[in-house]
């Protein structure tokens, strides 16, 4: 049964060069294939300029690997949000609680917590038009290293701002997202498999590990873009 975890160490499940191993193993596909290696790493662009003007909106789909039926959020951010930020709105769109490591994976490198040994830079050094600059670019996010949630970040499209929206904002999505540290997606099968079967010997206990009085208080369908929304929009 999954066991909660809490604080931003390493999990206490794998080590360094555990995890190093573990991210030579995912290849993000960028534009017009996989992400360089490290031998071949793009050069990251010029952050924009005031002189620039505003940054356009982009328009970005995430979707959690590996689930189904698929799970995803379509989301409008300014081109300009540094990966940091990104990150804190992928936390909130998938109402995760920011407990564990997390890693962007792009064709100018990896960016998250700052961390020599990973290969990590500083995920507030870069923006997502830096490592994304064109519509069909494609990144990769990792959050906590244990379960092992991959994302996928597609920039769909690149918006005019609209003098009438407050960004960033959720335009669509499916599904509720996994609870935390329920074992990946495929921890997370189980547990809905088991919240749906009143007679299963692990029901009882997975509602307690929930804080669930009955099984009909978890809908793994529910999603609503507009509470998305109100929620990214309380963190500006």
């Amino acid at each position: 049964m999954p066991k909660r975890r809490r604080g931003h160490g390493h999990d206490g499940e794998l080590d360094v060069a555990s995890i190093s191993a573990l991210l030579d193993l995912l290849s993000p596909p960028g534009r017009g294939g996989a992400v360089p290696t490290q031998r071949r790493l793009a050069r990251l662009p010029a952050k924009r300029k005031k002189s620039d003007g505003p940054a356009p909106i982009y328009q970005i789909k995430v979707s959690l690997r590996g689930a189904r039926p698929p799970i995803w959020r379509r989301l409008e951010v300014p081109a300009d949000v540094s990966l940091a930020q990104l990150h804190v709105l992928i936390q909130l769109a998938f109402a995760w609680t920011d407990s564990h490591l997390h890693v962007f994976e792009t064709p100018y490198g990896s960016f998250g917590r700052p961390d020599a040994d990973l290969g990590h830079r500083a995920a507030s050094g870069a923006t997502l038009e830096q490592v994304a600059p064109a519509v069909g670019d494609k990144l990769r996010y990792t959050y906590d290293f244990g379960d092992n949630w991959e994302h996928d970040i597609l920039v769909e499209k690149v918006l005019d701002r609209a003098a009438s929206v407050t960004y960033p904002r959720c335009v669509a999505g499916r599904r509720a997202a996994p609870p935390e540290d329920c074992g990946g997606v495929w921890g997370y099968g189980e547990l809905v498999e088991i919240l749906a079967d009143p007679t299963h010997p692990e029901h009882g206990d997975r509602l307690d590990w929930l804080d669930l009085d009955d099984a009909t208080d978890f809908d793994p369908a529910r999603f609503d873009a507009k509470a998305v929304t109100a929620v990214l929009q309380q963190r500006r």
